[in-house]
């Protein structure tokens, strides 16, 4: 409660002692007779408020739409790196190279084979067209031709097989040199010349050029009634102060991170006339409409009384005071905010409340 108030409070509370005509708990009967002026006691009154909706904030950063994780298709060790966290690339640039000597070799291998696979075919072609001959002639035996027939297959087949390996060695010579897929920037680059890499490990990651987003940790409390549409303030924005947009959200995870508790949510960003840097931070207002039973409303907090059969407020009404059973929802600082029939504007008593009856004739001050 504010200084003012309390001070407010205590005026009026020592107006009410002194008066002499404060309520006693051994006789809470209600006075018959029409009370003398001076005794009537002094309250301090307030209107019933709308609650406005939830207000709330959380903060995120700015992320690219696609980032994509760059890894070699071949493991081997690194020869080159090319670039550096934070540059700028385009799709086809060349970041890393490995050393090409086992993949030449491989493809050399696989020359040699598909060679080698091409000979056989070939001799079992001729093998088999001879005995055509001899058998038309019946100076070979159908089983002699049909074996023929199916070395000539196989070999063929071989000859097949040979040639996809061949292919495979050409690719991975030029898998050996990893390309940008896309233009963007790199985020972060954890080769280094002389690691030796596997296949998919990851050795930078790229944020594609394209929309921007905006991503978020949201608590538990807050994943079920979460806002698609959101006020982002970016504080740190490339023009000369704050940037306010209106962003919607893309996606929210589908689990809790295990450490955090939190969801990842991820808004999209407009276009904005200066485009903010990956990583600025920025502050996202959700605006929360509640969704209650009945009317929300706030009074002052010393407006609430409570005396064991629930909360309750006195309605002042042609100079008298009556209870009005509420249901009390929440407090948001020095405020109550409350479920009620009253409607706004009502004036209500919001100081004093315990030391008044039912009925009691008041002197209204308004707050």
């Amino acid at each position: 409660m504010s200084t003012r108030m309390k001070r407010i409070g205590a005026v009026f509370v020592a107006a009410l002692l002194g008066s002499g005509c404060g309520p006693n708990a051994d006789e809470p009967a209600a006075p018959t007779a029409e009370p003398d002026r001076e005794s009537v006691p002094w309250v301090l009154s307030a209107r019933v408020e709308l609650a406005p909706n939830s207000v709330w904030t959380l903060t995120g950063t700015v992320r690219a739409r696609h980032e994509i994780p760059l890894s070699f298709r071949i493991g081997g060790e690194i020869q080159a790196r090319l670039i550096d966290a934070g540059a700028r690339v385009e799709a086809g640039d060349v970041l890393f190279r490995l050393d090409p000597r086992d993949v030449t070799q491989q493809r050399l291998a696989a020359e040699a084979t598909v060679a080698s696979a091409l000979a056989e075919s070939e001799n079992a072609n001729r093998e088999r067209d001879r005995l055509d001959d001899l058998l038309v002639k019946r100076l070979a035996s159908e089983q002699d031709h049909d074996r023929a027939v199916t070395a000539a297959r196989a070999a063929e087949q071989r000859l097949v097989a040979a040639e996809a390996n061949l292919e495979q060695a050409r690719n991975a010579i030029l898998y050996a040199d990893l390309v940008a897929p896309a233009a963007g920037v790199l985020l972060d680059v954890e080769g280094q010349v002389g690691q030796v890499v596997s296949p998919s490990q990851a050795v930078a990651r790229l944020a594609e050029d394209g929309p921007r987003e905006i991503e978020v940790q949201v608590p538990e409390a807050r994943r079920i009634d979460l806002p698609t549409e959101a006020t982002a303030r970016l504080a740190n924005a490339a023009t000369n102060g704050p940037t306010s947009a209106r962003v919607t959200l893309r996606e929210i995870a589908g689990s809790a991170d295990p450490l955090s508790r939190t969801w990842r949510a991820r808004y999209r960003l407009p276009e904005l006339t200066s485009e903010p840097g990956l990583g600025t931070t920025v502050t996202l207002t959700f605006e929360t409409a509640r969704e209650t039973s009945g009317p929300t409303a706030r009074v002052p907090l010393g407006a609430i009384l409570e005396r064991g059969e629930g909360p309750l407020i006195w309605r002042i009404e042609e100079g008298r005071v009556e209870p009005e059973a509420v249901e009390l929802i929440g407090i948001v600082g020095e405020q109550a905010e409350i479920r009620t029939d009253l409607a706004p504007g009502t004036p209500v008593v919001a100081l004093g409340a315990h030391l008044l009856l039912p009925g009691q004739a008041v002197r209204v001050l308004e707050r």
